[in-house]
């Protein structure tokens, strides 16, 4: 791999010398290089150049899924601001975003997402390529949210999918557990902001629960 030339093209790269975990710390990772592209040219450059390539979001899966032995790619450092289409009801993101990071966003401007993760720190491209979540028959999982997705194939060229153009190769695209390249951008649907309350109750007894 020609890292001095991705380099000098503004790629931020980092020598896995210390050995990096999961948030759980059951799995270490194993690849040569941590990447830090910043746009989707990056990107395209890095997976052209990539013998073995995978992405790492937020580090919540239990395995190997997301490791490689050569590079990983972080999304993190591009962009978080959302790009919201008023008349459709929709935002656009880096796959990297986090689902706390765009929900303030969205809160500020009057949306809210159908449905969220469990943890607000949770990559949204990961969370919709692992299908993560469900709450019921009426409130799918994270990844029912995606109008749209832009993708980088193992070519190197961009790739965009949406329900209204490809419905089928988008529903067969968004639970992609990473294998049909890297997700860069994703566009998801919007709810009217709305607020939320939990109750808790403390020391009950069996019979009254």
């Amino acid at each position: 791999m020609n890292t001095e030339k991705l380099n000098t093209a503004g790629l931020n790269t980092v020598a896995m010398l210390e050995k990096q975990h999961n948030w759980a710390g059951n799995y270490t990772y194993s690849a040569a290089r941590l990447h830090y592209p910043e746009t989707v040219a990056q990107v395209q450059a890095l997976v052209r150049a990539s013998h073995k390539l995978r992405v790492l979001g937020s580090r919540h899966s239990f395995n190997s899924i997301a490791d490689s032995t050569e590079d990983l790619v972080s999304l993190e450092r591009f962009d978080p601001v959302g790009v919201i289409d008023h008349e459709r009801h929709t935002v656009t993101v880096a796959g990297g975003v986090r689902y706390g990071q765009l929900c303030e966003q969205l809160q500020r401007e009057g949306y809210a997402l159908p449905n969220m993760a469990s943890l607000p720190h949770i990559s949204i491209a990961g969370a919709c390529a692992t299908a993560t979540h469900g709450s019921g028959d009426h409130n799918g999982s994270l990844a029912t949210s995606v109008s749209a997705l832009e993708l980088v194939t193992a070519d190197g060229e961009v790739v965009v999918l949406s329900r209204d153009q490809q419905p089928d190769q988008l529903q067969g695209a968004i639970v992609g557990l990473g294998g049909l390249g890297v997700v860069t951008h994703l566009t998801l649907d919007l709810l009217p902001s709305f607020q939320m309350r939990q109750n808790v109750y403390e020391n009950l007894s069996l019979a009254q629960v």
